[in-house]
């Protein structure tokens, strides 16, 4: 055990014996109803929430792979990518440096569903874990080591709120229809900043697809009543999400001191 939580009334405290573990391991505790304490770092966020959580462990602990090392890893290699392709390609190749032992598909279509490419799928031990993956930029020019990469701005941000959700939504489709799962994940990086703030308009059309820090993502989504039928189109369906996400962007690097230098990432885990 790698710690022990204690709670009284509305109060939680948890002691960190191992932070070094503590620190990657530790995902989301699910404390009792209407409370999840939920944790990346040493701090600990309390964060009441209207629905039911049903109260079976008390540790999340011995995650398949280690996301944020592969991630920290991965930005020291390459802190900046061309493209959503780059970026694959990248962290395949990473965590096949990682986990030697593991396979790795690119693309993978499963049986159940045609229509469904996965960005990535880690098979280890004959389990499957799939990671979809999203990659949008600010327009800009950057050298990075000699290398020159030419960034194009990647679609509205409404769009790619909604897109991400998506794909959290068909990895739990995947875990749903797929007896060989045991875990995934959803990847963004983006040097648009914007992401990290909520809407600012008084009748947003993509306020609940908002992945603002700190907003918590579950249940059903949709686009508000006022949204045109151009910005929908193709994106019509609502976002439905069984389980809870919390959004928490982190640097992944930061190449220069223009508003465009700097590249934020978010990670969801998808759980059994």
């Amino acid at each position: 055990m790698i710690g022990y939580l204690t709670y009284c009334m509305n109060i939680v405290d948890i002691k960190i014996i191992n932070n070094d573990i503590l620190l990657s391991r530790l995902k989301a505790l699910r404390l009792c109803k209407g409370l999840l304490l939920y944790t990346h770092t040493y701090k600990c966020n309390i964060i009441k929430i209207d629905i039911c959580i049903v109260f079976d462990e008390v540790f999340v602990m011995g995650l398949i792979l280690d996301i944020y090392e592969i991630m920290h890893q991965l930005s020291i290699w390459r802190p900046i990518f061309h493209s959503e392709a780059d970026f694959q390609f990248s962290l395949a190749w990473m965590i096949k440096e990682q986990y030697p032992n593991c396979d790795i598909r690119l693309e993978f279509v499963p049986e159940f569903n045609p229509n469904l490419h996965l960005d990535i799928l880690v098979i280890l031990d004959g389990k499957w874990i799939p990671i979809e993956l999203k990659y949008t930029t600010r327009k800009c020019i950057k050298t990075i080591n000699n290398e020159v990469y030419m960034l194009k701005e990647q679609g509205a941000k409404d769009q790619g709120c909604y897109n991400y959700l998506k794909d959290i939504m068909r990895i739990e489709e995947f875990r749903d229809k797929s007896n060989n799962f045991i875990e995934g994940y959803t990847i963004k990086i983006t040097s648009e900043i914007s992401y990290l703030k909520p809407p600012t308009k008084v009748n947003c059309t993509y306020a609940e697809f908002s992945i603002e820090e700190g907003s918590i993502k579950t249940g059903c989504m949709n686009w508000s009543s006022n949204t045109g039928k151009g910005t929908m189109r193709g994106m019509e369906a609502p976002i439905v999400l069984t389980g809870i996400y919390p959004i928490n962007w982190k640097e992944y690097s930061k190449v220069d001191d223009t508003n465009s230098g700097t590249f934020m990432y978010l990670v969801n885990r998808i759980s059994k």
